[in-house]
C-alpha cells in the first residue's frame, strides 16, 4: 500500500501564489500609470489578462499529460501484474 505524499509544500504552494500575485499587481499599476492614451492601457490590459489565462491553460495541459503519462504507466505496470500468487493451484473452470 502506497501512501499520498503532497508533490511540493505548503510553503513553496505560498510563495508561488504570493509571486505571481505580485507580478500581476505590479504589471497592471505599470499598465495603470503608463503616461498613454486609455485605449492603449485598455489594449496592454486585456493582453495581461490573455497571458495570465493562457499560463492556467498551458499549466493545466502539461500537468493533465503528466497525469496520463503516469495512469499509462501504472495501466501497464497493472496489467503485468500477476493475477495468482498462491501456493495451490488454480480451480478449473
Amino acid at each position: 500500500m502506497s501512501t499520498f505524499t503532497p508533490r511540493s509544500t505548503p510553503a513553496f504552494y505560498l510563495q508561488s501564489a504570493i509571486s505571481f500575485g505580485a507580478s500581476s499587481v505590479g504589471v497592471g499599476a505599470g499598465i495603470i500609470y503608463l503616461p498613454v492614451d486609455l485605449w492603449i492601457r485598455a489594449f496592454l490590459g486585456i493582453g495581461l489578462l490573455y497571458a495570465i489565462t493562457s499560463t492556467f491553460t498551458l499549466a493545466k495541459c502539461v500537468r493533465d499529460r503528466q497525469e496520463d503519462v503516469m495512469a499509462a504507466e501504472l495501466a501497464q505496470n497493472y496489467q503485468q501484474a500477476p493475477l495468482w500468487n498462491g501456493a495451490e493451484q488454480p480451480v478449473q473452470r
